[in-house]
């Protein structure tokens, strides 16, 4: 039986990963409506806006909140964990913009003056990451050597964020300029792929809980298959916009007025995200693990 204290955590904790994504889209009403504001190129862009706080911020806190919250034991938490060690990369690296700074003024970057930035931040996260699979990997040693050892699941579960922070030091070690040109959107669109699978995974294997909202599982799956499909087609959308302009904030031109396409993909995955969390929150209120099929 879950003690009142750990599932009191797990409530705020998952409540704080909507107060997140609702602190990062009103912080965008507030950019827009402000005298002189407007639409921007995309969400990521401003990072060079006076959001660029709320922005980063945001993306921090979701990270740490995805590894700290535990999904189903094997792939759902798996999932869950590397989409948590992928997204402070977003915020540690900025978007593209076109800038005088450019060495290619016909083609975006991220301005040579945050290099410098750019270098601690990824530095920085490379140390730490390594300091937290150091510790897990402590810890799973432990616990071998105790009545409850780790899964095999928990176990096989340490690989992939390992294997993400190894690729990530060698592309900033060995290629540093491509590495910042393309690790914001890399990791972004890996990120919410990743959230496409746990949010399917839900719609398949949410079994029905005692919720607050006291409606059954098949409305759950329904609302997770809802949110999945429209997620992945907003990234589908996302890359074949980049691939059809090879603009990382592509911005169209429709009648002569300019639509700043990737910022509405992107309003569409927060809506998305925060759609989800909402739900899966009230599924959930009264658990801290989702419970799997008998």
């Amino acid at each position: 039986m879950e003690t009142q204290a750990s599932l009191d955590t797990y409530r705020s904790l998952r409540a704080g990963m909507v107060g997140a994504g609702l602190l990062l889209a009103f912080g965008l009403v507030f950019l827009i409506i402000r005298p002189g504001g407007g639409i921007p190129a995309s969400i990521s862009a401003t990072f060079y806006s006076p959001l660029s706080t709320i922005f980063v911020a945001t993306l921090l806190a979701v990270g740490l909140a995805l590894i700290a919250v535990k999904g189903r034991l094997g792939l759902e938490n798996t999932l869950l964990d590397v989409a948590g060690a992928l997204i402070p990369v977003v915020a540690f690296v900025p978007t593209p913009v076109f800038s005088t700074e450019c060495p290619d003024p016909a083609h975006d970057c991220v301005p040579p003056s945050l290099y410098p930035a750019v270098d601690i931040n990824i530095r920085s996260y490379l140390i730490v990451g390594l300091v937290a699979l150091v510790v897990a990997w402590v810890r799973m040693t432990v616990a071998a050597r105790t009545p409850t050892p780790w899964t095999l699941s928990s176990r096989r579960g340490l690989i992939p964020p390992a294997l993400i922070l190894v690729a990530f030091g060698i592309a900033y070690l060995t290629a540093r300029t491509t590495f910042i040109q393309f690790a914001h959107y890399t990791s972004a669109i890996s990120f919410f792929l990743l959230l496409v699978v746990v949010v399917w995974i839900n719609g398949r294997r949410t079994v029905g809980t005692v919720d607050p909202a006291n409606v059954p599982a098949a409305w759950y799956r329904g609302v997770y298959r809802t949110i999945a499909t429209a997620m992945l087609v907003a990234v589908v959308g996302g890359v074949a916009i980049f691939l059809a302009t090879g603009n990382q904030n592509a911005v169209v031109s429709s009648g002569g007025t300019p639509f700043p396409v990737v910022f509405w993909i992107e309003a569409v995955l927060l809506t998305m995200f925060v759609a989800y969390w909402v739900v899966q929150t009230v599924e959930l209120w009264n658990y801290i693990i989702p419970p799997a099929h008998p």
